[in-house]
């Protein structure tokens, strides 16, 4: 990710800067760094790289919820289990922003089923039994909903959940940056579910802008940070697809 790279990259120069004579070779990455670290958190720059990859694919409107889906398919996307907190504060922003776009659509198409999923990692709960607590909340009955507590990673998901969808109509739940590397993972596997992006980062802007959001900050790296993990997942699969093994 970005900003341990960057670090990496910083206390090496400042090891160069003090403990050798490679003066000139320290500063140049001393620099390189800062530049980078401050281009990186920027909003411009930030938010024109996480857009191009959240706008490959169009969202839905209103009227094309309605298309008599029978699976919601909800990718997971982070959590904790913390019995002190409602379901809601122990799943994660992201995963949120997704369930409420899955809840719409299954509201649209209200004899659908939910396929969660999403591996607890050693937690408490598996992320998508928190998933599976916030839909049975909602008031979606249990019998619609299919639980997949063991998947590790997208192509996990993408593995799965397309046997339970072979031949059937469904519609793909994650985030708008993530939905071209996921769907590319359902076609590896011979399903095309509709994609459903959410959690957009990215908006279009047609009034004046506040001139603090062109102060770098942490939020900004973070969408920097989406776009670097998107693409790295990319070239993964690639690279996955060429090894013999």
């Amino acid at each position: 990710m970005p900003l341990p790279l960057l670090l990496i990259v910083f206390c090496s120069a400042l090891i160069l800067l003090f403990f050798t004579q490679r003066q000139k070779t320290a500063k140049a990455l001393l620099t390189v760094t800062f530049v980078l670290l401050f281009t990186l958190s920027l909003m411009p720059v930030s938010e024109q790289a996480v857009y191009s990859l959240e706008r490959q694919h169009p969202a839905l409107t209103k009227q094309q919820t309605q298309q008599n889906f029978q699976y919601i398919l909800l990718l997971g996307s982070g959590g904790t289990a913390d019995p002190s907190l409602p379901v809601t504060g122990q799943l994660s922003a992201t995963a949120l922003s997704r369930f409420i776009e899955a809840l719409r659509l299954y509201h649209a198409n209200p004899d659908a089923v939910l396929v969660v999923s999403g591996s607890g990692f050693g937690d408490l709960k598996s992320h998508a039994q928190l998933q599976q607590d916030l839909a049975l909340s909602m008031g979606i009955p249990q019998q619609f909903i299919i639980r997949l507590d063991n998947t590790r990673d997208t192509d996990d998901e993408a593995r799965q959940m397309s046997k339970i969808i072979r031949g059937k109509k469904a519609v793909l739940v994650t985030s708008a940056a993530h939905m071209d590397r996921a769907l590319k993972l359902f076609v590896k596997y011979g399903a095309m579910p509709v994609p459903a992006p959410a959690n957009y980062l990215a908006k279009q802007r047609f009034g004046e802008m506040p001139s603090y959001n062109y102060i770098p900050s942490a939020y900004h790296l973070y969408k920097t940070k989406v776009v670097w993990h998107e693409y790295l997942g990319k070239w993964q699969s690639i690279i996955m697809d060429i090894l013999p093994f």
